[in-house]
């Protein structure tokens, strides 16, 4: 998780990395087109892509929905990878 990192070494890029791997891991773990997810999230398409892709800027709002969606948490969607 990020807090166990120094604040100076994080940068966007991780962050937005990191949340498109764990949305699109937790997306396909429950069967979920990108599609599906966004209806039952209650947003757009176009979110939930940018999202995985890694160039979209959610709200928390949308984050939360997404969580919700997935039966998962925020800090799971954020989770940083194991290092090997």
């Amino acid at each position: 998780m990020y807090f166990d990192m120094d604040f100076e070494s994080v940068t966007m890029e991780m962050v937005r990395a990191d949340l498109a791997r764990n949305l699109k891991h937790c997306r396909k773990r429950q069967g979920l087109a990108q599609e599906r997810l966004a209806f039952e999230a209650d947003v757009d398409r176009t979110v939930v892509s940018k999202i995985e892709r890694g160039v979209g800027n959610p709200s928390l709002e949308t984050l939360l929905k997404l969580a919700n969606s997935l039966d998962t948490s925020l800090s799971e969607l954020f989770r940083r990878p194991n290092p090997q």
